[in-house]
C-alpha cells in the first residue's frame, strides 16, 4: 500500500466516523437487569463453591489425609487452584456488579461489558489450562493405582464436557448477549 492509497484510506475512515447515527442506543432495561442479575449469580455460586472445596482439600492436605489415588501434592495443587478461582469469580462478580444500564451512557456501558467479556473469557480460558494439567497428572497417577478408578473418573470428565457444551455454554451466551440488549 502506498501512501495515497493510506491517505484515501484515512479520509475514508475520517469521513465514516463523522457522521452521527441519529437513532439513539437504548438497552433493554429490564433484560439487561435480568442477564446481569443471571451473571452474577452464577459467579457468586463459583466463587461459593471453589472456597468450600479448596477448603476441604487444603483442610485434608494440612491433616495429612490421603491415599495413593490423591497424593498430598494433588490436593495442595487442587486446593491452591480453587482459592485463586474463588478469588477470580469473585473479581468478575465485583465487576459485574458495577455495571449500571440504566445510568450509564450506552458507551460506557458496551465498553463496561467487552471488558467483563474478556475478562470472564481469559480467566476461563487460564482455569481451563489448568485444569488440563491437572487431570493429567492425576489421570496418569490414577491409571497406575487402579484401572478402575480412572474408567470412572473419565466418564465423569465426559459428562461434565457434555453438559458444558450442550447447557452451560449457551446459556452463558445468552445472558452475555441479553446484557446488551437493544430495543
Amino acid at each position: 500500500m502506498d501512501l495515497d492509497e493510506l491517505k484515501k484510506s484515512m479520509s475514508t475512515l475520517d469521513d465514516v466516523l463523522a457522521e452521527k447515527s441519529v437513532e439513539a442506543v437504548n438497552f433493554e432495561i429490564s433484560t439487561c437487569n435480568t442477564a446481569q442479575k443471571k451473571i452474577m449469580k452464577m459467579y457468586r455460586k463459583g466463587a461459593f463453591s471453589c472456597v468450600i472445596i479448596a477448603v476441604v482439600f487444603l483442610t485434608a492436605w494440612n491433616a495429612g489425609f490421603g491415599n495413593d489415588a490423591f497424593p498430598f501434592a494433588y490436593k495442595l495443587f487442587l486446593g491452591s487452584f480453587l482459592a485463586v478461582a474463588a478469588i477470580w469469580y469473585a473479581y468478575l462478580y465485583f465487576k459485574t456488579k458495577k455495571i449500571n444500564i440504566a445510568v450509564s451512557t450506552p458507551m460506557q456501558t458496551m465498553k463496561q461489558v467487552a471488558s467483563l467479556r474478556f475478562c470472564a473469557l481469559t480467566g476461563e480460558i487460564v482455569l481451563g489450562m489448568v485444569m488440563v494439567v491437572f487431570f493429567t497428572l492425576f489421570l496418569s497417577n490414577l491409571w497406575v493405582v487402579g484401572p478402575y478408578r480412572f474408567w470412572i473418573v473419565i466418564t465423569a470428565i465426559v459428562v461434565f464436557i457434555v453438559l458444558l457444551v450442550t447447557v452451560y455454554l449457551p446459556r452463558m451466551i445468552r445472558d452475555f448477549k441479553n446484557l446488551t440488549a437493544m430495543e
